[in-house]
């Protein structure tokens, strides 16, 4: 004897072998349908028990699922990454003269940023736009400061010479 649960949730039974031979013939239940037989307190689907297999009723057929879509758009802009997003741009614009400096340092601070939310979420993709923003961000800061340095160096070499030279 069993006892079947419907699809509509609802338990039918207890039935014998030969009823659930019936509904199976008549498409009532099916392979997945859950059932439990007497004395036992697990549900199985119907397809697991021996003698309703090869029972003449092939599996219900089932509309197939489309596998899920790779979110390749994600992977080339990562736009649940905002930090990431931001610092890449900002590292490429950080290569426009005399706002780089500040455009470089907001690139790497935002890239940490982005690195650290990639690392918590994965799935917000955006590590190799962090790190482009980072790297860009840093050269660009080395070189702001390197020209700093060498026109301070001018200009005080040029104010010493211009300040030892004829006087009137």
């Amino acid at each position: 004897m069993y006892t079947i649960k419907g699809h509509d949730g609802k338990e039918y039974g207890p039935v014998d072998a030969a009823q659930v031979q019936q509904w199976l013939g008549q498409g009532r239940v099916d392979s997945s349908t859950l059932i439990r037989a007497e004395g036992s307190t697990d549900w199985r689907s119907l397809g697991s028990f021996p003698e309703f297999v090869g029972a003449g009723v092939p599996p219900p057929i089932r509309p197939a699922t489309p596998p899920p879509p790779a979110n390749t758009i994600s992977t080339l802009i990562p736009y649940r990454n905002a930090p990431a997003l931001i610092a890449y741009y900002l590292g490429v614009f950080s290569l426009i003269p005399c706002v780089g400096f500040f455009l470089g340092l907001a690139a790497v601070v935002l890239g940490i940023f982005g690195l650290k939310q990639a690392s918590k979420h994965p799935e917000a993709k955006g590590k190799a736009h962090a790190w482009t923003g980072i790297i860009l961000g840093t050269l660009v800061l080395i070189g702001h400061i390197v020209l700093f340095v060498l026109f301070f160096a001018a200009a005080s070499r040029h104010q010493n010479q211009s300040g030892a030279g004829w006087r009137m």
